[in-house]
């Protein structure tokens, strides 16, 4: 019932799962710290009570195993998925991580209760070395129905990849980008359906 977040240690951190090293960051400012990219966790509760329990998945614990990760989102870099080599991934497993769907289901301070004409997007492209090789668009929210099961995704058209980047979109947006919390759960990366 726990969860790691980025190094003490400023920069761009990481950890291991089988052939995949996810990238974590942490921030440090006057106005606190930030963790961005990739965390771990094992909590199994949806309680939620604000942005502080944001280290949850939607529909409570991990898919398989005991661990999964959250991603949030970083505009400059240090939140993708590396592979040591060029190496064709079947899928994974993803759902919503607690902090968006309340927000989505409840609306919040910033961001708005969604309606049936709202969507959150998750686009996961490919890249091998410099090039990038396609994209796989996932929605978490979509025709009024929000994703509380882990849900297989679909990666094999990206083809051989060595690192997989993450951005995510909303119909809820502002004079300062997308108001929907910028968080998603992922479990069992390079899973087969």
């Amino acid at each position: 019932d726990s969860y790691w977040t980025a190094d003490p240690n400023d920069g761009i951190n990481s950890f291991t799962s089988g052939d995949f090293t996810f990238e974590s960051y942490k921030m440090v400012s006057d106005y606190g710290t930030y963790y961005y990219g990739f965390m771990v966790s094992n909590i199994t509760n949806t309680e939620f009570k604000d942005y502080t329990d944001a280290y949850k998945s939607a529909c409570g614990g991990p898919r398989a195993g005991k661990n999964y990760a959250i991603w949030n989102s970083r505009y400059s870099g240090g939140d993708a998925v590396l592979l040591a080599k060029a190496t064709k991934v079947p899928g994974c497993y993803i759902t919503n991580n607690v902090y968006a769907y309340n927000s989505m289901i409840n609306g919040d301070a910033y961001a708005k209760k969604f309606g049936a004409d709202d969507w959150f997007l998750l686009t996961i492209t490919g890249h091998n070395g410099e090039q990038m090789t396609g994209t796989v668009d996932f929605y978490l929210a979509k025709d009024g129905k929000i994703l509380t099961d882990w849900t297989y995704c679909d990666l094999s058209s990206l083809g051989e990849v060595t690192k997989l980047t993450f951005a995510l979109s909303s119909t809820d947006n502002g004079d300062y980008g997308m108001n929907t919390p910028a968080y998603f759960c992922i479990d069992e990366l390079g899973a087969k359906k």
